[in-house]
């Protein structure tokens, strides 16, 4: 069983566990193999979580975010599971003879068949289109009422904290019942929410966060704390479903820290001459963010925008319109929507601008300016690394990605977590502007492992990788390994016996294939993903 909690860190887990708020968590701890996760760069739950399915790294399944940059007029093309290149670990699983049940798991809309169960995660539309199988859909809902993808954002901050610890309880009592009425040879399920519940409340728990303040008593301190005991319960209840002889993996595909302030890209493009805005849409967008923040209102009013934008500008979406106030006629450099550094290439890019032979030079200049680049409070460095994106990844899709690869940096201080975070909107007028209400915590590169089980060889571990997972639960269903996957069982979690008597298995399975279809996403799943990616605080 594979129990997936978006950004969960043992910087919250191991204190909690401790003080008695985890007693699961804290019992597979003792009992397991525990250490810190490394995440994808930069650690995004987009790439993350496409790196577990996989076992490959983003150079290969094509994912560097929730969206892409697209190379016409539109810019801007919402991921789903048709932009995977790759196929499944699962897939491989099943084609082995086991069956497989999915729960949750972001990016799997539309949901593909595999043997066993499908249940599309994160951006699938509500309802019935996130179930591959239509029957099951009305024994669900006939079960447990309802199947929440998403939270609805709500301005109220209690109301919204309780509307995601709802989605988490449903998830739980949706995972609880198809593992009981439909047992299968492999469960995975993902709680989300927990990730917006870390981004939105971070501050409220943190007395030294700059926004912390400023919440007054609408903070809610235990906010993240209710969650992490909630996920507690849920393991503790998904564990009592399984077998006794049950393997389970707990994972986060990122940690967390707080995000102290973030640095607007876009806008020091503009101030590079880099970015060239066309002045009626720029102005009309920065009046609307101006009184969206100064409103607390961000929400509401952005809603109205959107809605008004829609109107006026006969535009069918709104992220079409956003990219529309790009004038690329004077635009060499835009940041996202793959938050990197995208050079606006001749013959490549739509309108592009930038020849072959500036374009060297120009990577040179990024990286050379913003590494430069130090906080004005503390004059530390705000990026971790700055970077061509062939120094970080490589293989098929090393195309899809950003020109330039950015990693902010996270420091540690007196036991804190934290760092800088990004303000990508077009309409910022600050550089170094303070985090938004919506982004207040961030992702850190170290997400959490925990394995336990038969063979499993209890201990804390260093340098696990998430790329490594999917060919660890295959090994650990005597599932052979394509030797085409980037990871490799993590056999040093295992018994030296076990180990010794069941060598990793290898095959020449191509995992780069199949599952890559070329297909767009439809309109409707488009307005699903930038609403939400909106909501999160991911695009303007």
């Amino acid at each position: 069983m594979v129990i997936g909690l978006d950004g969960v860190t043992f910087d919250l887990i191991i204190p909690w566990a401790e003080q008695g708020h985890l007693p699961n968590l804290a019992r597979l701890m003792q009992n397991g193999a525990w250490g810190p996760l490394k995440s994808t760069v930069p650690a995004h739950s987009g790439p993350a979580w496409v790196t577990f399915m996989t076992g490959l790294h983003p150079g290969r399944h094509g994912v560097y975010h929730f969206a892409g940059a697209t190379r016409d007029e539109k810019y801007f093309s919402a991921m789903s599971s048709h932009s995977i290149r790759s196929r499944f670990f699962w897939d491989l699983i099943g084609e082995a003879g086991h069956s497989v049940g999915v729960i949750n798991v972001p990016l799997t809309y539309p949901p593909l068949p595999v043997n066993g169960y499908m249940i599309a995660g994160l951006f699938a539309p509500d309802g019935e289109s996130a179930f591959y199988d239509k029957a099951l859909y009305d024994e669900v809902i006939a079960a447990c009422d309802e199947y929440i993808v998403s939270a609805p954002v709500l301005q109220d901050r209690q109301a919204f904290l309780d509307a995601l610890l709802e989605g988490m309880k449903n998830g739980l009592e949706v995972g609880e019942y198809l593992f009981e009425k439909h047992p299968t040879d492999l469960s995975i399920i993902v709680f989300r929410m927990i990730d917006s519940v870390m981004h939105r409340y971070w501050p409220d728990m943190d007395e030294q966060h700059p926004l912390h303040a400023e919440l007054g008593n609408d903070a809610i301190p235990d906010g993240i704390l209710n969650g992490y005991k909630l996920l507690d319960d849920a393991i503790g209840r998904l564990m009592a479903k399984a077998a006794p002889d049950t393997t389970f993996y707990v994972l986060s595909d990122h940690g967390f820290r707080a995000d102290d302030m973030t640095f607007a890209f876009n806008k020091w493009l503009i101030d590079k001459g880099m970015l060239k805005l066309k002045s009626h849409r720029a102005l009309f967008l920065s009046l609307v963010t101006r009184w969206t923040e100064q409103l607390h209102l961000d929400m509401v009013l952005k809603k109205v925008g959107m809605r008004f934008i829609k109107a006026v500008a006969g535009e069918n979406r709104y992220e079409s319109w956003l990219y529309k106030t790009v004038d690329w006629s004077g635009t060499k450099v835009v940041f996202g929507p793959t938050m990197g550094m995208n050079i606006n290439l001749k013959g490549r890019d739509y309108e592009g601008i930038v020849t072959e032979e500036e374009y060297e030079p120009l990577r040179d200049w990024l990286i050379e300016e913003l590494s430069a680049i130090r906080a004005p409070e503390t004059g530390l460095p705000i990026f971790n690394q700055v970077c061509r994106r062939e120094d970080i990844y490589s293989g098929e899709s090393l195309d899809l990605a950003p020109d330039v690869v950015i990693e902010m940096a996270e420091y540690v201080t007196n036991g804190r977590r934290w760092g800088y975070g990004i303000a990508p909107i077009f309409s910022e007028w600050r550089l170094f502007p303070p985090p938004a209400r919506r982004l207040a915590g961030e992702h850190a590169l170290e997400g959490a492992f925990i394995a336990a089980g038969p063979h499993i060889r209890p201990g804390k571990y260093e340098q696990l990788d998430i790329v490594d997972v999917a060919p660890t639960v295959m090994y650990s269903m005597g599932v052979a390994t394509p030797e085409d996957m980037d990871g490799r069982a993590m056999t040093q979690i295992f018994d030296p016996t076990y180990v010794s008597d069941n060598p990793e298995q290898f095959s020449d399975i191509k995992m780069v294939e199949a599952h890559h279809t070329d297909e767009s996403a439809d309109s409707e799943y488009e307005d699903v993903v930038t609403e939400r990616l909106r909501e999160l605080g991911y695009i303007e």
